[in-house]
C-alpha cells in the first residue's frame, strides 16, 4: 500500500468515525481514534501492508487487537465499543420496569447502530447471541428491528 492509499484510508475512517459519530449523537472525544492510549482506548491503525488494526493498551501492555483489510470491519468494532458505552450510560439513566438492566443497553446498543448501519445492529444481535452458553440469556436479547431510541 503507497503512502497515498494508506492516507486516503486513514482520510475516509476520519471522516466516517466524525460522520456516523454525529449521527449517532457521540462526542468525537467518546469514539476511538488514531493515536495510541494507554488505559485501554482502542485506536485504529492503518499499516504498510494495508493491515487495519484495532488495537488497546492497558499499562503498556495489549489487551486488544482486531485485524482486517475491510474498512467496514474498523467502523463496525469502532462503533460496537462506542455505542455500548453510550447505551450503558442511557440504560443507567433510564431504568425500565421489570427490564433487566443488560436488556435495556442491548436494545438502545441495537438501536443506535441501526440508526447508523442496519447490518450492524443484525451482527452486534448474532454475535452477542454467539457469545451466550445458556439459553435463558438468548432469550433476553432483543429482536430486530429495535423500536426507534427516544430522544435525549
Amino acid at each position: 500500500m503507497t503512502d497515498e492509499e494508506r492516507a486516503a484510508t486513514r482520510g475516509y475512517l476520519e471522516d466516517e468515525m466524525v460522520r456516523l459519530g454525529r449521527l449517532a449523537g457521540i462526542a468525537p472525544g467518546r469514539l476511538p481514534g488514531f493515536t495510541p492510549r494507554d488505559g485501554a482506548y482502542p485506536f485504529i491503525e492503518v499499516g504498510a501492508d494495508g493491515e487495519l488494526r484495532y488495537l488497546a493498551y492497558e499499562r503498556g501492555r495489549k489487551v486488544l487487537e482486531r485485524v482486517t483489510h475491510d474498512p467496514e470491519d474498523v467502523l463496525y468494532w469502532a462503533f460496537q465499543d462506542a455505542t455500548f458505552e453510550a447505551a450503558g450510560v442511557w440504560a443507567r439513566s433510564r431504568p425500565q420496569d421489570g427490564e433487566p438492566f443488560r436488556v435495556t443497553l442491548w436494545r438502545r446498543q441495537f438501536a443506535l447502530l441501526h440508526t447508523l448501519r442496519p447490518a450492524w445492529a443484525r451482527r452486534r444481535r448474532a454475535d452477542l447471541i454467539a457469545s451466550f452458553r445458556d439459553p435463558d440469556d438468548v432469550r433476553l436479547v432483543p429482536e430486530l428491528p429495535p423500536t426507534a431510541p427516544p430522544r435525549s
